[in-house]
């Protein structure tokens, strides 16, 4: 399994653990939904800048990101 697949699941997986849309991460993480809908679905490589306000918006480590639940 790829690394975008694995992050792009562990966001997933935590987004809905907070009980958030993708709709309120992004706003959160001040990116645009439609980026967020394609790190969540792993079909992009983001960028640790963008690994990175998504871990803050979350309110967890970034090395938590890369890590299986």
């Amino acid at each position: 399994m790829s690394l975008k697949i694995i992050v792009g699941k562990q966001i997933c997986v935590l987004r809905k653990r907070f009980k958030l849309t993708q709709a309120s991460l992004a706003s959160l993480a001040g990116m645009e939904e439609s980026a967020l809908q394609r790190v969540d679905a792993g079909r992009i490589n983001p960028t640790i800048k963008t690994l990175y306000k998504v871990a803050n918006a979350l309110n967890i480590e970034l090395k938590v990101l890369f890590e299986t639940l």
